[in-house]
């Protein structure tokens, strides 16, 4: 028998293996339902293509395991450690990732809907191209991560620390990102509708082409961030901090830029037509 035979059969008989050894195990193509699995360790081991629904691992033990191409619903995995894990090409459903260690992760191509990741540690993740829809991200380590191309829609990101991420080419689409750190990020190219990065950190970031019509970026810092040709109009940066910032060639037609500091920026070519300019600073 193989080793998903072998755990349907021990499920079967007793759904709780909570603490239980499964390393290494080959449980590719396997269907679960129901079942315990919180503090096992299962580190290396191969779930692949597999549906599982109504787990739980939490605080379970799942580095360097494969998720991929697997369909997950309702699966827990609040406090695991799942450093190194792959769930690329998965869908995930309602899944729990709370105060998770996602580090070095792969979700190339995955798809989340209603997944929390709130206080997730996922520094060094890899999501390029991935999709998650309704998904709160709140309070969680993404730095350094690989997000190019992402699709983030109606997600939370507040409080996020994202410090070096690669946002480049992303598509986001109403989600909140206030107090969020994206110092020294990639945001190039970058689709941003109906977001909100009220008092975040952009200093040093690059966006460069960034599509951010109608956001809001009240007291946000852009401090030395490269604007070349990034498209701000009809957006709310009322005391926004633009030291030393590139605004070569930046969009700010119908902005609110009252208040705002730009002292030191490069403003040539800078678009501000019918923008708000009340007690900006100027120089």
């Amino acid at each position: 028998m193989s080793d998903a035979d072998d755990l349907q059969l021990l499920i079967a008989k007793e759904p709780k293996q909570d603490g239980a050894e499964f390393s290494g195990q080959n449980l590719k193509e396997i269907h679960l339902q129901k079942a315990s699995f919180m503090y096992a360790t299962l580190m290396e081991t191969n779930f692949g293509k597999s549906e599982l629904e109504d787990i739980n691992f939490s605080h379970a033990t799942l580095t360097q395991a494969s998720f991929k191409g697997a369909k997950l619903k309702n699966v827990n995995f609040s406090g695991a450690n799942l450093s190194e894990v792959n769930f690329e090409e998965a869908e995930l459903t309602n899944c729990i990732f709370t105060n998770a260690i996602l580090e070095h992760s792969e979700f190339m191509t995955t798809s989340g809907k209603h997944c929390n990741f709130k206080g997730a540690n996922m520094n060094y993740a890899n999501m390029y191209s991935a999709k998650l829809n309704d998904c709160d991200l709140s309070f969680s380590r993404l730095m350094y991560g690989y997000l190019k191309q992402i699709e983030l829609t109606n997600c939370k990101l507040n409080s996020a620390n994202m410090r070096g991420v690669d946002l480049s080419y992303s598509k986001v689409t109403g989600v909140n990102m206030t107090g969020v750190t994206l110092k020294y990020g990639d945001l190039n190219t970058c689709n941003f509708t109906n977001v909100d990065i009220s008092k975040s950190n952009l200093m040093g970031t690059e966006l460069k082409d960034a599509h951010c019509v109608g956001i809001k970026g009240e007291e946000t810092n852009f401090e030395g961030s490269d604007m070349t040709y990034a498209n701000f109009e009809e957006s709310n940066l009322q005391n926004a901090f633009f030291l030393e910032a590139n605004l070569h060639g930046t969009n700010f037609t119908n902005a609110n830029l009252n208040d705002s500091y730009l002292i030191d920026a490069n403003i040539s070519k800078a678009i501000t037509t019918r923008a708000k300019l009340e007690n900006t600073i100027l120089q």
